[in-house]
C-alpha cells in the first residue's frame, strides 16, 4: 500500500520546529526588550503568544500518527512510532515488540 501520508507528518515536525524556533526567538526578544521600547516588547510578547497558539494548532491539525489518526502531542518532535499502533511514522512498518 506504501506510505499512508509519513510524508506529511515529516513536513508538520519541520513546520513545527520553525515556528518553536520562532517563538523562542520572539521570547527572548520580549525579555532582552528595555521597558523604555514598551511597543516593542508588546510587539514580542504577542507575537510569542500568537506563536505558541500556532504550535498547539499544527500540533491537534497535522502531527497524526498517518496509520491510525491518533494525534501525537508529547513527543512530536522525536516520536519514531506511534504509541497506538506501534507503527514507525516515517516508514509505516510495524515496530517490533520489545521482550521484557
Amino acid at each position: 500500500m506504501g506510505d499512508l501520508g509519513s510524508n506529511s507528518f515529516v513536513a508538520a515536525r519541520l513546520r513545527l520546529r520553525t515556528v518553536m524556533i520562532g517563538a523562542l526567538l520572539a521570547c527572548v526578544g520580549s525579555v532582552f526588550t528595555p521597558m523604555s521600547y514598551l511597543t516593542l516588547k508588546l510587539f514580542f510578547t504577542v507575537t510569542t503568544v500568537a506563536l505558541f497558539a500556532a504550535m498547539v494548532w499544527i500540533i491537534v491539525r497535522e502531527c497524526r500518527c498517518p496509520h491510525c489518526g491518533k494525534i501525537i502531542f508529547l513527543g512530536a518532535l522525536s516520536a519514531a512510532s506511534c504509541p497506538r499502533c506501534r507503527r514507525s511514522l516515517t516508514t509505516g512498518k510495524k515496530q517490533k515488540k520489545s521482550g521484557k
